[in-house]
């Protein structure tokens, strides 16, 4: 499919009722949730544009999430007792998963699951000039995390699997990158694909061609980084961050996974793309014994 390029501005919808969200998720029909900074957990409506609370983890602040083929989410708690949650579609909350030996997360960030189950999750670490974030592995029905990637990473935050599951991919503080998944599934060789010292990467998402799509909180804009030929594409920039304003974590939803929905960290705004001629790929929905 072609791209349109650049994206017009103009042609930016804001979904508005939502508190600085900073994280897309998509459920297994298309269906988008987010998160708000005081604990809000909402549903997004594509068909109408609008939103609609139906949890709450206040005061504790939450950051991405993953939906099982029931429509629960997995949620990072990022608050002092850092561990994973899990919401029901009526708004029930139960603690899935905590760090090895049930320790607390210490910048719980990102879960993304594979085919089988098994759940992914970026630690971030202290956000700090220390090399301190870790990649851990939750089994299906949760309980205790191990660590899967033995080594620290820069910031590790938003994270993507390909369509084949060869790779986990994730944003680095400057840079994307990704690691090898063996067939046993343990963790394999890290290899940085970009380093953009210019550029804040904070969300990922793989579409069909495989390109890898995400948007840079600073400066406000969205892009795209076709893998096979090595190169880096500009969808569009708002230098003024008037239509795109801070931008988060993004997925593809809706039922043919043709709409680009961007959160804002910085404003009070969820960011609709549509008529990009691409589509996203499905993501993994497994069902749950838990």
């Amino acid at each position: 499919m072609a791209l349109l390029q650049p994206y017009p501005l103009e042609n930016i919808v804001h979904i508005r009722g939502v508190d600085h969200p900073e994280s897309i998720a998509v459920g297994p029909q298309g269906e988008a949730y987010t998160t708000g900074t005081g604990g809000q957990v909402y549903r997004v409506d594509l068909a109408t544009n609008t939103v609609q609370q139906f949890a709450s983890t206040a005061p504790r602040r939450t950051l991405g999430q993953a939906v099982d083929a029931e429509g629960n989410l997995y949620i990072a708690d990022c608050s002092a007792d850092g561990k994973v949650i899990r919401i029901t579609p009526d708004g029930q909350e139960s603690v899935y998963a905590r760090g090895p030996g049930g320790q607390p997360f210490v910048g719980t960030n990102y879960p993304v699951f594979d085919r089988h189950g098994n759940l992914y999750l970026s630690d971030a670490g202290t956000y700090s000039d220390a090399v301190d974030g870790y990649i851990y592995k939750i089994a299906p029905g949760g309980g205790e995390a191990a660590l899967w990637y033995p080594h620290a990473l820069a910031t590790p935050n938003k994270m993507a699997l390909d369509a084949d599951e060869n790779y986990l991919y994730f944003c680095e503080s400057h840079g994307l990158a990704r690691i090898a998944i063996n067939p046993d599934g343990s963790a394999g060789a890290f290899e940085r694909l970009i380093h953009t010292p210019y550029l804040v990467p904070h969300g990922l998402a793989f579409d069909e061609a495989g390109r890898l799509w995400f948007p840079s909180y600073r400066p406000d804009s969205l892009w795209y980084f076709d893998i096979a030929a090595g190169r880096l594409h500009l969808v569009v920039e708002d230098w003024m961050g008037e239509a795109l304003r801070g931008p988060t974590n993004l997925n593809f939803a809706g039922p043919d996974r043709d709409i680009l929905l961007l959160s804002s960290l910085d404003n009070l705004v969820i960011h609709r793309f549509d008529n990009l001629g691409v589509r996203g790929i499905r993501l993994n929905h497994p069902k749950m014994t838990r």
